[in-house]
């Protein structure tokens, strides 16, 4: 009997559809480039994101106005005065501080810096202190620069006994000069032999011949003693007193005698205020220790008896202090191999409260690589070294703990390929949501953007940036301003400009390598669908393919242009040259700008390149959708068969 057979049916091959469309991954140089996720990128030069994750060109920027007569920046600190005057502060190699007065400067006289050392500011008391370590401390009080003056050791200085107890101890005592800044040298040790150990029972007269001073310069005298060559801070007494009774109180035993004289302030690379205090570090021949002012309003008082002090963060180990930070009322001190945090107390030394700071380990895994790198972004620290970026922050669910993590290991190439000068001298800021850290050699930002916890960039400028800062203008817009380092011009960054202060900078932009899910098939890449918005002028596309051959081609180029601008009748299907040009103003459209694109190629990998050139230029893109066919296992390449 026969028997009818039922026809073989096959299956066709079902398409493949791969969509993209959100980047908010942003950059990713770690992983291979097949290796990304669909919203990441493998390159974003000169971009950052948008929206849900919509790349766009980056800001421009623009000279603001013109920091000094010659050389290059060295410092910008924002003001505001108590009467509500808003100035704003620049310094270049000139050494002249000025202020911006329209796109021009006026100069603030009273004292000058030697070229070549960066400055910092801040604000107290209706004061900015500046320091630098070509200079000591100095004020500006929105009227009048003005340098601290020196003041003179004690001299003259006598003890006697006059209890007339005996005993086989020597002690020694010194005294020293305080001024509005700090501290003189102590004065040659005078000991007196044949004392008891314990002075309690003792009346020790000292005395000495008092300094001259202008008035308010000189605030008082500060006594130490103990055996001699290890004296310590006993009391301070005020500048009219020349003549102390010692009755034998208890000395500090850690507030040793001056080192160095600060009368006329510090030489210091770092400053900050903490609460109703000034911080500094980074101290002339003193790489480990931190000055801490008195509270307002002895803001300028360095000394013990003023409220004030210092402390050595673990001192002379090779660990230098390369910044410092505020973060959750604590006193955080980066040095180049390690984290510090100081908390401030008090001790009773006999009648005297005097300034107690204590410092403890935060890690010693890492440290910070540049002060002008440290911000505060939300509750959190960001600062960097020659891994990458690291976040400083309170410990999740420990109470009072602080922990430091790295966030830029899909960045980390980026990193490994900056010199260690650009590293040393890195500045960051915030703008926008977003952590901005520049390089100034490499003329190089890198962008982490805190709303989509992704990377962008790195955006490339034809200038150096040596700091960056926020500035609210009298108008209350908010200025994101740039220091240049190699001109005169205080720049700042704008959204609505296109190019660097007229130099147009170039965009580009790749996905990741598409294997759509299996790299061991070749495909047929069908067709490509782009959706822009915002389209200025012209954007060029390249389609790159990896062929048979293993090789990686250029599989389809073209050009999309605004919907009104230099187009023709669409022109990455028809070209220019046939239909000829329409010539109009550039303008952009707030509707979608959608484009097909034929392909039907054989590849193994598929990725897409979108660039600009023209200050014009620019675009959003909202999406990429690619259609592909896999091909059988036959249709590989006999080059890639094993022949043994």
């Amino acid at each position: 009997m026969y028997q009818r057979k039922r026809p073989v049916v096959s299956s066709p091959v079902r398409e493949i559809v791969a969509t993209w469309d959100t980047f908010r991954g942003g950059l990713n140089t770690f992983s291979r480039q097949t290796e990304l996720d669909k919203d990441e990128l493998s390159q974003a030069d000169n971009m950052l994101l948008t929206g849900r994750g919509i790349p766009t060109k980056r800001w421009g920027s623009e000279d603001y106005f013109l920091g000094g007569s010659t050389g290059y920046g060295r410092g910008i600190i924002p003001a505001k005065s108590a009467a509500g005057t808003i100035e704003l502060l620049g310094l270049t190699d000139w050494g002249i501080l000025t202020k911006k007065n329209g796109a021009s400067y006026t100069a603030i006289t009273g004292t000058s810096w030697p070229s070549g050392y960066n400055m910092e500011g801040a604000q107290l008391g209706n004061n900015v202190y500046l320091v630098s370590s070509g200079l000591e401390f100095t004020r500006y009080n929105f009227s009048t620069l003005t340098s601290f003056t020196t003041l003179a050791v004690p001299s003259g200085v006598a003890v006697s006994n006059f209890s007339g107890a005996t005993g086989s101890t020597t002690w020694g005592w010194r005294v020293s000069s305080i001024s509005n800044a700090g501290e003189t040298l102590a004065a040659t040790s005078i000991s007196l032999a044949s004392l008891p150990e314990v002075l309690s029972n003792t009346l020790i007269r000292l005395q000495w011949t008092p300094i001259s001073a202008a008035s308010g310069i000189l605030k008082g005298y500060n006594i130490y003693r103990g055996h001699p060559g290890d004296e310590t801070w006993l009391t301070s007494v005020d500048d009219a007193t020349t003549i102390y009774f010692d009755t034998g109180t208890a000395a500090a035993l850690l507030r040793t005698a001056p080192d160095a004289d600060t009368s006329g302030g510090h030489k210091a690379k770092y400053i900050i205020r903490f609460e109703d205090r000034i911080i500094m570090a980074g101290i002339t021949n003193y790489p480990t220790k931190v000055v801490i002012s008195g509270r307002y309003p002895d803001q300028e008082r360095f000394d013990w008896a003023g409220g004030g002090g210092y402390v050595h963060v673990d001192p002379d180990t090779g660990d230098f202090i390369t910044g410092l930070g505020v973060h959750q009322g604590r006193i955080i001190v980066f040095k180049e191999k390690s984290i510090w945090e100081i908390s401030l107390s008090t001790v009773k030394v006999g009648n005297n409260t005097i300034l107690e700071p204590i410092y403890h380990l935060v890690t010693a895994a890492q440290g910070c690589s540049s002060h002008r790198s440290i911000v505060p972004v939300d509750n959190d620290l960001f600062f960097i070294n020659g891994k990458g970026i690291y976040v400083l922050g309170l410990e999740a669910n420990i109470q009072d703990s602080l922990r430091t993590n790295e966030i830029s290991t899909k960045v980390r190439p980026f990193f490994e390929s900056m010199s260690a000068a650009d590293i040393n001298s890195a500045c960051g800021a915030y703008f926008d949501y977003k952590y901005l850290i520049a390089f100034p050699t490499a003329k190089k930002i890198l962008v982490f953007d805190r709303e989509r916890l992704a990377f962008m960039g790195p955006w490339v400028l034809p200038y150096g940036l040596a700091q960056m800062t926020s500035f609210t203008d009298s108008n209350s817009l908010e200025n994101w301003l740039i220091l240049d380092n190699d001109d005169t011009f205080i720049s700042r960054f704008s959204k609505s400009l296109q190019d660097d202060k007229g130099t147009a900078f170039r965009t580009l932009l790749k996905t990741k390598k598409e294997d759509f899910g299996d790299w061991t098939l070749f495909k047929t890449i069908n067709e490509m669908f782009t959706q822009f918005r915002n389209v200025f002028g012209s954007i060029n596309v390249n389609i790159f393919l990896e062929e048979a051959s293993g090789q990686t081609v250029t599989g389809s180029s073209f050009t999309i242009t605004s919907q009104s601008g230099i187009s023709g009748w669409g022109t990455d299907q028809w070209g220019l040259p046939m239909w000829g040009l329409s010539i109009n103003n550039a303008a952009a459209s707030s509707e979608d700008l959608i484009r097909r694109t034929k392909l039907f190629k054989t590849a193994r990998t598929y990725q897409v390149e979108l660039s600009t050139t023209a200050g014009i230029d620019s675009y959003e893109l909202l999406g990429i959708k690619t259609t592909v066919t896999p091909q059988g296992k036959g249709h590989f390449p006999a080059e890639t068969w094993d022949t043994n």
